[in-house]
């Protein structure tokens, strides 16, 4: 028994239902429609067959990461099928497929751009976003966590950030001497209202997005051609730190990572270690 596209909106709608985000919704209408296309394009059935011919497919076209998602929501639409008696089985259960993951480095921002960077932006007057950069390439924070900083989350008498990772857990990042200094001239500058610490101008919490945005108006004010993420920065502040011989434990355990093995470690690094790493060997410190 085949489920039939007749079924797709109202899967989607029992998805709404269930108070899904917009982005998640959104995301399964386009690729189980791609999953439609693709089979009545190419005649296929839901079997080994047909299902084996569209992942073929997709490790040809896309990156692994966006594989696992497209099939991620094929897999939950089947389910839903399943579960409502319109197919007899799950067809995705009796199918072994493998993902092809190529290895690929982290990428970075060369030294050299950043320095242009830094210098572009030093005569722009955009406090608010010079103070982006300055954190983001400081402290190798995720840009969800940049986000997410309110105003009580800035401690700039004793030079710290308190920063709200994933699984709710929070940890106190020090400060170097010129990020400091952007966060001053920010606050002293730009007067904001609201909870948050970084805001647009409605002073609103900042989107993921509008960073995004402001890193490619600003790489483009400095004539950079590299487009840049807010992921390079954390990239590339971990690279710094390990070019300065800064022990990977220790970077690991700034950078927040959240596996158990990871956390195990590095709940024995000391708040004064970290201060001294991030005082003295501060990526941007070395720019």
């Amino acid at each position: 028994m085949k489920l039939e596209r007749k079924y797709l909106n109202d899967y989607l709608q029992e998805c709404e239902n269930k108070r899904l985000s917009s982005h998640t919704l959104k995301a399964y209408r386009i690729d189980l429609n791609q999953y439609y296309d693709y089979m009545d394009k190419n005649h296929l059935e839901d079997d080994k067959t047909g299902i084996g011919s569209y992942v073929r497919y997709l490790n040809e076209v896309y990156e692994a990461k966006t594989v696992k998602r497209k099939l991620a929501s094929l897999h939950a639409y089947f389910c839903y099928g399943e579960y409502e008696d319109l197919i007899d089985i799950h067809p995705l259960r009796k199918i072994r497929y493998r993902i092809k993951e190529e290895k690929t480095l982290p990428k970075t921002i060369a030294t050299d751009y950043l320095k242009q960077l830094f210098a572009s932006m030093s005569y722009s007057g955009k406090y608010r976003d010079i103070a982006i950069l300055d954190v983001l390439i400081s402290t190798g924070i995720r840009v969800s966590e940049l986000c997410s900083l309110k105003k009580e989350d800035v401690d700039l008498h004793e030079g710290l950030i308190r920063v709200h990772g994933k699984g709710k857990k929070e940890r106190m990042i020090y400060l170097g001497e010129k990020v400091m200094e952007s966060l001053k001239n920010y606050e002293k500058n730009v007067q904001k209202k609201g909870e948050y610490y970084f805001t647009n101008k409605f002073d609103q919490k900042m989107s993921e997005q509008s960073i995004r945005n402001l890193i490619h108006k600003a790489s483009d004010h400095a004539h950079i051609k590299l487009r840049m993420t807010p992921h390079m920065f954390r990239h590339t502040f971990a690279s710094l730190l390990l070019q300065e011989e800064v022990d990977i434990r220790n970077i690991q355990y700034i950078l927040g990572h959240s596996s158990i093995t990871t956390t195990q470690i590095y709940t024995h690094i000391s708040n004064s270690q970290q201060k001294r790493i991030l005082m003295n060997k501060n990526p941007r410190d070395l720019i």
